[in-house]
């Protein structure tokens, strides 16, 4: 199982978002089974970058519905983490 700072990695290294740009992941419970454990979101893209966002997230939510959220903190009761590509090493 897959962390969530390892899944906003992928997602950040895929996508590339522009400066400025964080995409985040928010813990999500759900009721539903099959639903995935998180939520992911980001800000204004060109076209491109948002095809690639939505590609990556919709092939994330089969291979990684659930992920794991212990090592992050509970802030105003839920867990939520931000990247910007900036702030990766091999970007």
């Amino acid at each position: 199982m897959k962390s969530a700072r390892e899944l906003l990695r992928e997602i950040a290294l895929h996508v590339k978002p522009p400066r400025g740009c964080a995409i985040v992941l928010t813990e999500w419970k759900s009721d539903v089974p099959p639903e995935p454990n998180w939520r992911a979101a980001a800000g204004i893209m060109h076209a491109q970058m948002l095809i690639r966002y939505t590609e990556k997230i919709a092939e994330l939510r089969k291979s990684d519905p659930k992920i794991d959220w212990s090592s992050e903190k509970i802030i105003n009761g839920q867990r939520r983490i931000a990247l910007w590509l900036s702030e990766l090493d091999d970007n």
